[in-house]
């Protein structure tokens, strides 16, 4: 985690960090977030891992759901790891297997090795709008779910993604806090509120308002779940 008073090496100055929790700190300038953990999770352990194949090969990307609020402490678990990519081709979907492969990763709906296998499935289900799922060292659980942006919500969680340091590295990115809290409220299950509120109580010192407003308005929820929380 970066020095609070340290203004060299890029590293954010004491007046752009915020401290949120014991193990979290915030930059209001660059918007990123520093997390330290004793001991990393099964799912920080997948998203780190599958993140690194989408960077090698220069994808832009956003982890949304579940998994961000375990991220930052949230304790309950989680069978996948959501990640939205911006929409990319067979050729490079193949590209990406073929990474993934070498970093550890199986495909759950087949032969991760057979590039005309990778080619249907690209078409029978990401080209459809639909997910696919990769396994990490043959742990079945969490998976990561993968799947292309279809829409402006997933576009615009790709655009303005957070970058998350874990331990002192840069290890992926994140959806937009506001448009996360807001699409939770959305979602409207007891686990999704919950991971709403638990953000929302987080973050609260340095969202942007008005921009989780918007997304209210936008998703037609109600934010006082949030507001009394």
């Amino acid at each position: 985690m970066p020095n609070v008073s340290s203004k060299s090496g890029g590293e954010p100055s004491r007046s752009e960090l915020v401290a949120l929790a014991g193990n979290v700190l915030f930059d209001t300038v660059g918007r990123r977030v520093y997390v330290e953990k004793a001991t990393l999770s099964a799912e920080d352990t997948v998203a780190f891992a599958f993140a690194g194949a989408l960077e090698a090969l220069g994808i832009r990307y956003s982890v949304v759901a579940g998994y961000v609020s375990i991220l930052f402490g949230r304790s309950r678990r989680s069978d996948d790891i959501d990640f939205i990519a911006e929409p990319i081709g067979e050729d490079r979907f193949t590209a990406l297997c073929a990474e993934l492969r070498n970093r550890g990763f199986s495909l759950m709906q087949g032969d991760i090795n057979l590039e005309e296998f990778l080619k249907r499935v690209y078409r029978s289900y990401l080209s459809r709008g639909l997910s696919v799922r990769f396994m990490y060292m043959n742990l079945v659980l969490p998976n990561v779910e993968f799947k292309l942006a279809r829409n402006p919500l997933h576009a615009f969680s790709i655009e303005n993604s957070i970058e998350v340091f874990l331990n002192g590295k840069r290890a992926f990115r994140i959806a937009p806090l506001e448009l996360q809290i807001a699409y939770k409220l959305y979602l409207g299950s007891d686990k999704d509120v919950g991971d709403a509120v638990f953000l929302y109580e987080l973050f609260k010192p340095v969202l942007k308002m008005e921009e989780l407003n918007r997304w209210c308005a936008v998703l037609g929820v109600d934010a006082s779940a949030l507001k009394g929380a």
